[in-house]
């Protein structure tokens, strides 16, 4: 057995993914290329990104934008591009020096937020083939991205594929995208739809074959926000007549809001077998799982942590406080405080 196929059996029984998720790089017919967009709109999040892009913010010790990457190369990708602009100078160094080595990372810079279509342009020299755009903010399961690096083999003569979520109860959907009898789109907007399938939610998830490029430059400038809107490009090829499938994921986690990061690190957080705590603790220090601790934290005699915290490097944990449910992003925490359900971070104290 090849040493890769080693490495997959284990990491798919430690994680217990499906062995048929985890493929061996370069397999034939997957899509090996994936575009990754580092500048996204701050959404609600402006308090927690004034010292670094969202594409940096942290999950569990890693920034989002790995999170999502990541994902990505286990589903056996190996060449990224990653479209940055003016701000995302850390987002280069961290890939550069911290990910993968044997993935293949190139950097398109885009300049300040115009829209998904806008940024294939940024990336468009480098398309040579099928693949996927996958935005810095939004997780996935693991089994959606694979089934979307997969898509081409089993519908070859498909020209896209979008990513569906459905949001029942939820009155006003970011997209909204009706589909035919078959499961194929017949019509895409970036604004609700007001149709028999309200609640389905198309994601800023694609993947695509390089003909989207032949309607790139037919996409007007729209107006009102300087954007390119990647829906129009979608439903130009579905009217001249290409087939544009959809896969439904499981779950989704946006981050728009700071909830939002606290759900992803939860998230993540549960899926953990026992504590990680990586900075030197007093012995006086309760802590209760599930809780990530980096390195590089201070927490004082007494402290009592968790369930369900985690804490970025940087950060001081007075003694006797007491942090549940709760992130805590390089900030200070002071003696005999009580932090419950919140985000404490530089920024916000």
């Amino acid at each position: 057995m090849l040493p890769f196929e080693e490495m997959r059996r284990d990491f798919a029984g430690i994680f217990r993914i499906p062995l048929m998720w985890l493929v061996s790089p370069g397999e034939e017919g997957m899509i090996e290329h994936v575009i990754v967009m580092a500048t996204r709109p701050r959404g609600s999040l402006e308090s927690l990104t004034r010292t670094r892009p969202k594409a940096m913010l942290p999950i569990l010790g890693k920034p989002v934008i790995a999170r999502v990457m990541n994902a990505y190369y286990q589903a056996g990708a190996r060449r990224f591009t990653v479209v940055v602009g003016e701000q995302e100078g850390g987002v280069i160094e961290w890939l550069s020096r911290r990910w993968y080595p044997d993935a293949r990372v190139e950097f398109a810079p885009q300049g300040h937020w115009r829209g998904t279509a806008s940024a294939l342009f940024a990336a468009r020299s480098l398309i040579d083939g099928p693949f996927v755009v996958a935005p810095c903010d939004y997780l996935l399961p693991q089994e959606h991205v694979a089934r979307l690096c997969h898509y081409f083999d089993t519908h070859p003569g498909d020209v896209a594929v979008l990513s569906l979520y459905h949001t029942p109860g939820q009155a006003e959907p970011a997209a909204g995208v009706l589909l035919d009898p078959r499961g194929y789109v017949i019509y895409v907007s970036e604004r609700p739809v007001n149709g028999h399938q309200d609640f389905m939610t198309a994601l800023p998830v694609y993947g695509f074959t390089p003909r989207v490029l032949d309607y790139l430059d037919r996409v007007p400038v729209m107006e009102d926000s300087g954007q390119r809107t990647l829906a129009t490009a979608l439903q130009m090829m579905i009217d001249d007549g290409g087939l544009v499938g959809a896969l439904r994921a499981g779950w989704c986690i946006p981050l728009e809001r700071p909830d939002d990061l606290m759900r992803a690190n939860l998230h993540f957080l549960t899926e953990m077998k026992a504590p990680s705590l990586l900075s030197e603790l007093p012995t006086s220090v309760e802590i209760i799982p599930p809780v990530r601790i980096d390195g590089g934290v201070v927490v004082g005699d007494g402290a009592k942590l968790g369930p369900n915290v985690y804490v970025e490097s940087g950060s001081v944990i007075g003694p006797r406080a007491l942090v549940r449910d709760a992130l805590v992003l390089g900030g200070r925490v002071a003696a005999g405080q009580r932090v419950e359900g919140k985000i404490v971070s530089e920024e916000t104290r």
